[in-house]
């Protein structure tokens, strides 16, 4: 216990083949969630996860012999989680589903199919209606003057969105084995037709959800799952669905649906025609429902046989992997508030609870999963679903936020034995979300032990460059029951802190290192919820603000203005790298950790100390210099 108490930093591993089933938000890196697990809960213990999305966490229990309870609200969630801790063998899965994939392909083909020629992608155009002329206009016909679009026939301003859809027309098609578009307009005119059309002539109506309108997300009312979808895909999924329910044995039948929610995306209306379709475009990435005005219509098996693969592989794994050791484990799809109390009042209590509630409003899960639950016909009640949502007042929102948090902390204080610990990953930068956690942790007299950094397995080019405040990963904090006195009203740690960072830096430090250390120095000092509104006074009456950085006041310099971290940095990658080539993150965590009382660095940081004294290649740290040749080394790093 004392040694992961004085452990500040970990490094997360890449998700392994098990973890890439289907994808998820906020995924927790298993190597981490499977540390604290280990040093925190006893052998043949039990642990709770009230928020336990894809599984990670009673999964990494599972594998070291612990009794776990994964809760979720999220049917999608609970699937992920459910095929993860008890899947089907992988060769039955697979040949089952292949069978299936065979039987509906010939009708698959027939209709993307032109002149015996296979049809890979369809290129569509939104079509709208001019709201003021009704003149119908695609993307094309419209006149652009800079990010806008006008009517060409009256000038009306125009949106080319899902929202105002009045129809598609396809532009182009590519052809299988062709890196060449087609744009033949008696291909493009069947195309259109055979898009409109159902495949199978069933019914879709039983997986067409409605939607809860939040702007946010561009859900708009009385928008339909079947609206993300052309008339073709759409109903090659539902049929397939339909043939998916009728799989007797039910871990096959569950896997066999993770499949297909997991390839829903893919398949839809969702995915930009980008880079000539040299690529087939990205996968879902924008966080919302966005459908480009130039978007593509892909033959789904394409996706479904590529997504069988991996699934395939991952199962292997966990088949595989599968011991007598494993503990046992129950998936509970409900909702949190009711569904500890439940385990209490039957006895069950928890050694650890790993605790990982949805970060305020970054990411609404429920109105998120909506497309893939619509595919299992399983609609949980958002109301109970605790994310800061946009279909509810801001103000009302966060209340029902902290009154939840509130709840569920005083479930858990009940259900934990005495002696238990709960482990939180959190991180943001919105202070009503800290203040909403803080406030029901104190509230239920938890008082935190220690903290972790938790240095991320992949860093996105944008966030290794950042200085405007986005936080790159996770602080995981270790809460016991403790007493209400423990909670400090004084700030003075917190000044201390931001003090010794900058003036660690040569009296100046960035906006996000600021706020790190900040909410670092709160969690592991007790300070009060309650003061949590003081923190941005704190920081003007210590910084001058610049930009992106923070410039210590001159009543608060001491001794000449110099970088201490690049000192220290340079001094552990020559001794670090003395003893051979090594990963960046290894390096990474070994300068952090030495550092990590004056701040946690972020990578620009730390990559901008070392631009002259390590050659990268790739993630890799092959060597130390001692002298010159900083411009290549600079240019080698942050290509990284």
């Amino acid at each position: 216990k004392k040694e992961i108490a004085m452990k500040k930093v970990i490094s997360a591993k890449t998700h392994s083949p098990e973890y890439l089933l289907h994808k998820y938000w906020a995924r927790k890196p298993h190597n981490i969630v499977s540390y604290f697990i280990n040093e925190l809960s006893p052998e043949g213990g039990v642990v709770l996860d009230p928020f336990c999305g894809s599984g990670v966490s009673v999964h990494e229990a599972q594998k070291i012999g612990r009794t776990a309870y994964g809760i979720d609200l999220n049917p999608s969630a609970c699937l992920i989680s459910d095929v993860l801790t008890s899947p089907p063998d992988a060769r039955l899965f697979y040949e089952t589903v292949s069978k299936i994939l065979d039987e509906i392909e010939p009708a698959i083909n027939k209709t993307f199919t032109d002149g015996n020629k296979l049809i890979k992608y369809c290129v569509h155009e939104i079509v709208v209606e001019c709201p003021k002329c009704k003149d119908i206009q695609s993307l094309s016909d419209a006149q652009k003057k800079g990010r806008d679009y006008f009517c060409g026939n009256c000038h009306e301003k125009i949106r080319f969105n899902l929202e105002n859809l009045y129809g598609t027309r396809i532009s182009a098609v590519l052809f299988n084995n062709e890196k060449i578009c087609t744009c033949h307009a008696d291909i493009l005119k069947n195309q259109e037709k055979q898009s409109s059309m159902s495949v199978f002539g069933d019914s879709t109506s039983d997986y067409s959800f409605d939607f809860c309108e939040n702007r946010r997300i561009l859900a708009y009312k009385g928008m339909t799952t079947k609206d993300l979808f052309t008339d073709r895909n759409f109903s090659i999924l539902c049929n397939l669905a339909s043939r998916f329910k009728e799989i007797k044995d039910e871990k096959i039948r569950k896997a066999a649906f993770l499949l297909l929610s997991a390839s829903a995306a893919q398949c839809s209306r969702l995915i930009a025609c980008r880079n000539n379709l040299s690529t087939g475009g990205p996968a879902w990435s924008i966080p919302g429902f966005w459908v480009p005005s130039i978007h593509l219509e892909t033959n789904p098996l394409i996706h479904l046989r590529a997504r069988l693969k991996k699934v395939y592989r991952g199962l292997e794994k966990l088949n595989n992997d599968r011991s007598d050791k494993y503990g046992e484990v129950k998936i509970v799809r409900g909702d949190s508030r009711h569904e500890i109390g439940e385990l209490t009042r039957s006895g069950v209590k928890s050694d650890l609870v790993f605790f990982d509630p949805p970060y305020g409003d970054n990411v609404p899960y429920i109105e998120f999963s909506s497309m893939w639950n619509s595919f299992l016909r399983e609609y949980p009640d958002p109301d109970c679903d605790i994310s800061v949502s946009d279909r509810l007042p801001k103000d009302k929102a966060w209340k029902k936020y902290s009154d939840d948090l509130m709840q569920i902390l005083k479930e858990i204080s009940d259900n934990l034995k005495a002696d238990g610990k709960i482990v939180i990953t959190f991180n943001n930068n919105d202070m009503r979300a800290w203040n909403a956690l803080l406030s029901a942790l104190q509230a239920n007299n938890f008082i935190c032990e220690f903290t972790t950094f938790q240095i991320p397995a992949v860093v996105s080019s944008k966030a290794q460059k950042s200085l405007e405040g986005s936080y790159i990963s996770d602080i995981y904090s270790v809460y016991k029951k403790g007493d209400v006195d423990d909670i400090k009203k004084s700030l003075s740690g917190i000044s201390e802190d931001l003090i010794k960072s900058a003036r660690f830096r040569g009296n100046i430090i960035s906006r996000s290192l600021a706020n790190r250390v900040l909410m670092l120095s709160w969690l592991k000092n007790n300070i009060s919820a309650s003061l949590l509104g003081e923190t941005r006074g704190i920081m003007r009456g210590i910084f001058e603000e610049h930009d992106n950085n923070f410039i210590l006041k001159n009543e608060f310099k001491e001794g000449p203005e110099t970088n201490y971290f690049k000192d220290v940095a340079v001094k552990e990658a020559a001794k670090k790298l003395s003893g051979g080539p090594c990963e960046w993150n290894e390096l990474y965590e070994a300068i952090a950790e030495k550092t990590a009382d004056y701040g946690i660095p972020d990578p620009y940081e730390l990559k901008e100390a070392l631009s002259e004294k390590v050659i990268m290649s790739g993630k890799k740290c092959i060597s130390f210099m001692s002298s010159e040749g900083g411009g290549l080394i600079q240019k080698s790093l942050f290509e990284l």
